[in-house]
């Protein structure tokens, strides 16, 4: 990096625009240098939450180790036991969550004192913290959790791959594949869902290979897992799930799983689920059809106008509103 970057970048830093601070942090987090690394954790104290979330992704990406005590202390710990508790709590939190919780928590007004306590750090802040700190320092929940693997109580291994997905941990993967021949199906189950929330291409084939495991439940956390992963040869093995399988709801998540892979060829798979005995199989087609912009489906969508099942009738107008405008477009 040249100097006059660096210095154009560290002058950014400071902007009065928070659009142009979260570009420097950007910037700052691609450069391999020690002093890109210490104006990042010095940022840490940007006024704007938004800012400060990306600050903390680039520190994850530029590997920053030394900002891991900077971290901890955003999640309020004073020690390795409260950093591996706080590190999966704030690394599952979600937006809804923690607004209920709020909301039940909130400051009572009949009680006196109605002004609420501002949060310095908002939820999205400390799951980029837990996240981040997982990735620096492993030691503090991925190594724990990774020999929890290693105990026979399958509830226990349960939790422990669900503990290794929350936070990320790509040293998980190996674990999860070999877990899906588990003669456990929780465990399979498990394992196929933390490796597609993990996007674990080198997991295609075994996802695959569960696509014919004796547990719907095992199978339809396959369907999704694909689905997050979208291996192209995974096409025709979902092609013969949503003609084959005998769960409607494994049929259904392939019809979605297979308009996801964005492949015109898997048309006539589609086409051919309209013709499902269960109605949530054939709206999933028609929501694949759809999304994948076939205006081959037209004639198939004005059918399915006289469906007795209104959520078909509304999705084939849909589709046929939208393949319409396509069709004339490319005319």
């Amino acid at each position: 990096m040249s100097q006059s970057l660096l210095e154009t970048l560290l002058k950014a830093r400071d902007d009065d625009n928070a659009n142009v601070r979260k570009a420097a942090a950007i910037s700052l987090g691609d450069q391999d240098n020690s002093h890109a690394k210490a104006a990042l954790v010095k940022m840490l104290s940007d006024k704007v939450w938004q800012v400060r979330e990306e600050v903390i992704n680039s520190i994850q990406k530029a590997k920053i180790t030394e900002a891991a005590p900077h971290l901890l202390k955003i999640l309020g710990c004073d020690d390795e036991s409260q950093a591996r508790k706080a590190i999966l709590k704030w690394a599952a939190a979600k937006g809804e969550d923690q607004a209920a919780s709020k909301a039940k928590g909130g400051a009572n007004p009949l009680a006196g004192g109605g002004k609420k306590k501002v949060e310095p750090n908002p939820w999205q802040i400390k799951k980029a913290a837990a996240l981040a700190v997982s990735s620096l320092r492993p030691d503090l929940a991925a190594a724990p959790l990774m020999e929890m693997l290693k105990v026979e109580n399958p509830s226990v291994r349960s939790a422990a791959l669900i503990g290794l997905g929350t936070i990320q941990s790509l040293e998980a993967i190996g674990e999860a594949i070999a877990m899906c021949e588990d003669k456990d199906w929780n465990i399979r189950k498990t394992a196929a869902m933390i490796l597609g929330r993990l996007k674990a291409e080198q997991a295609a084939p075994v996802l695959i290979k569960l696509l014919g495991d004796d547990k719907f439940s095992v199978r339809t956390e396959a369907v999704i897992a694909l689905n997050h992963i979208k291996p192209p040869e995974a096409l025709e093995p979902l092609v013969n799930t949503l003609a084959n399988d005998n769960n409607y709801e494994v049929r259904k998540t392939a019809a979605t799983a297979l308009g996801n892979l964005k492949n015109e060829e898997i048309a006539p798979a589609l086409f051919k689920a309209l013709e499902d005995d269960n109605w949530m199989v054939k709206k999933a087609a028609l929501d694949s059809i759809t999304n994948l912009k076939v205006v081959d489906g037209i004639d198939f969508m004005a059918q399915m106008l006289g469906d007795e099942q209104e959520e078909i009738r509304s999705a084939a107008a849909a589709g046929l509103i939208m393949l319409t405008k396509i069709s004339k477009a490319k005319v």
